[in-house]
């Protein structure tokens, strides 16, 4: 049997290593990638450029650093599409510092079939150190030059000719959905984000824009509701709304947040739709003030943070001068996500980071602080922040939690909840998170009473995102699970001390936060510029439309834009 060159096994190796990435990428989503011309013709190419070096000189070294580093990215790549369901945008690559603050996510998120791409590696490196040659004759290295270069160019103009049939990269990439990066590689999805950079608005994306909004329906204040003059968003990191109002094992998992439903002057929606993509919490906040939509590849916040955004600041600001104060806290750092950024194009006042909290009860693998101290120590600052504002004043706060973060483990001296040891180990961990962070909500909400503050404040409760990501669909499957974990993506939408009680019980999108919407608006008697999908779109063609329109506005900088 003839054996294969190292040129011939490496770029065997490379091709077979896409595959391997699709098959595991595939497997919680579609195949579809697979019945795509382009895509074995994509992966044909880049091995064969890849092994192209090693027809002129046969080195082992370079095979394996080149197979190593690639096994590295394809790797980290499925490891963040199961937590993101996307492929890492190219500007989180010089974020990795980051990932520091999140190890304990980071190991949760490995497979043994991860092993596999390394396995490969070892495999083509065992392979050619017995078997291939690596010396041969000056005709041998022509004839194997001549021929990789044939096969990469015939790849290159199918690959091309292929894609401009169906509309060129950009459109064809944008059909794949899902299946994109699986189809295109994670090198074509690295340069779909450089295509799909900061552009200039032209007269007919302008004009584009412009007919969407005038056929969107507009929210106005709410006449004859009583007002609030300050307001709390508390974004619960992970929390979902199926556990609210729910005994597992006879005990209430979330008692607090229970109480506060059935008081006469709670709004809740317990089916707000997940729209947060690849800047998950950051993108959260971006839905919050602002009602826009996340970009459609990467986190705004790290590629458009100079841009200018319609906020709920910035109309306080405008509503009540200088009476408006807006106020952002969380108890991780503000370069993560690049917080602090986004702070200043929101146009908070402040930002308490870390460094303004005393770290107690400390979780995760940075020891952050946990929710119960670190609300509790919110609260003070509330009540510095309103005293020194003035009686007159109307302020905003905005408090980011931490301790749902994965693998949501909660240390044993601060657990307030225990379920049986039947009970799946992750789904113990979501469990016990939650119970946690509904005890600092309830306690937090006693503490502004005690402050006297309860009575003109209105509390937003809501998770930033869904927390279960890829763990959902086998939790539902478990006998403890299943009619227990939603196998939807719902986080709950609460207003205690709201203007307005009431129970909404359909689905709605996270971008109703937007105080256009739900009477928020009413609390300071003011409207905000900008628009959001709102609740329900009358057409699903019109709702898959917004998000192209609010990707279109952030990254033109429509707000800034001189039409």
């Amino acid at each position: 049997m003839k054996r294969w060159s190292l040129p011939v096994a490496l770029a065997v190796c490379i091709f077979l290593k896409f595959i391997l990435f699709d098959v595991i990428w595939s497997s919680d989503t579609t195949f579809q990638s697979f019945s795509q011309p382009e895509s074995y013709l994509i992966k044909g190419t880049i091995a064969l450029l890849l092994a192209f070096p090693t027809v002129f000189f046969r080195s082992r070294w370079y095979a394996g650093i080149v197979c190593f580093l690639l096994d590295i990215l394809l790797v980290a790549n499925l490891m963040y599409w199961r937590t993101y369901y996307t492929a890492i945008p190219w500007n989180s690559y010089f974020l990795a510092g980051n990932l520091a603050d999140f190890m304990g996510s980071v190991y949760a998120s490995v497979r043994w079939c991860d092993g596999l791409f390394f396995a490969m590696t070892l495999g083509l490196l065992f392979y050619t150190s017995r078997y291939g040659d690596l010396l041969s004759s000056r005709s041998e290295t022509k004839r194997r030059a001549v021929w990789f270069a044939a096969g990469f160019l015939i790849c290159v103009v199918a690959t091309v000719g292929l894609t401009f049939a169906r509309g060129g990269f950009q459109r064809s990439y944008e059909k794949r959905n899902t299946c994109a990066t699986p189809t295109f590689t994670v090198f074509g999805t690295l340069c779909y984000e450089f295509v799909k950079e900061s552009m200039s608005i032209t007269p007919e994306i302008h004009s584009e824009i412009e007919r969407w909004l005038s056929a969107t329906s507009r929210s106005y204040p709410v006449s004859g509701v009583e007002h609030r003059k300050h307001c709390v968003v508390i974004l619960a990191e992970s929390f979902e709304g199926w556990m609210l109002e729910r005994n597992v094992e006879g005990k209430e998992v979330t008692p607090y947040l229970n109480r506060w439903l059935k008081d006469s002057c709670t709004l809740y929606a317990p089916r707000v739709q997940t729209q947060v993509r690849g800047g998950r919490s950051i993108d959260a906040q971006l839905l919050v003030n602002t009602g826009l939509l996340p970009i459609a590849n990467g986190a705004y916040s790290i590629r458009f943070p100079n841009h200018r955004y319609p906020s709920l600041a910035k109309a306080l600001k405008q509503a009540c001068g200088e009476k408006g104060r807006m106020v952002g806290m969380t108890s991780d750092k503000r370069i993560v996500w690049n917080q602090q950024g986004v702070a200043m194009a929101f146009g908070f006042d402040r930002l308490y980071d870390e460094k303004s909290f005393t770290k107690e009860e400390r979780m995760g693998v940075k020891k952050r602080v946990g929710d119960y101290p670190f609300l509790q120590q919110c609260a003070e600052k509330i009540a510095e922040e309103i005293a020194g504002s003035g009686d007159s004043s109307r302020c905003f706060f905005q408090l980011v939690t931490y301790s749902g973060h994965g693998p949501f483990i909660i240390p044993d001296e601060y657990k307030r909840i225990s379920f049986s040891p039947g009970m799946p180990e992750v789904l113990n961990n979501y469990l016990t998170a939650a119970n946690y962070t509904d005890y600092a909500i309830g306690k937090f909400i006693e503490r502004l009473q005690e402050e006297g503050l309860f009575d003109e404040t209105m509390i937003v409760v809501t998770g930033d995102h869904e927390g279960l990501a890829y763990l959902r669909q086998s939790l539902c499957e478990t006998k403890e699970g299943g009619g227990l974990v939603s196998p939807f993506e719902y986080t709950p939408f609460i207003v205690i001390n709201s203007p307005v009680g009431m129970r909404y019980e359909k689905v709605m999108g996270q971008s109703i936060l937007d105080p256009s919407h739900l009477g928020v608006a009413a609390i300071w008697n003011l409207t905000i510029a900008g628009d959001t999908t709102g609740i329900c779109p009358e057409a699903i063609e019109r709702m898959k439309q917004s998000w192209r329109i609010s990707d279109l506005m952030i990254r033109g900088d429509y707000f800034r834009s001189d039409f």
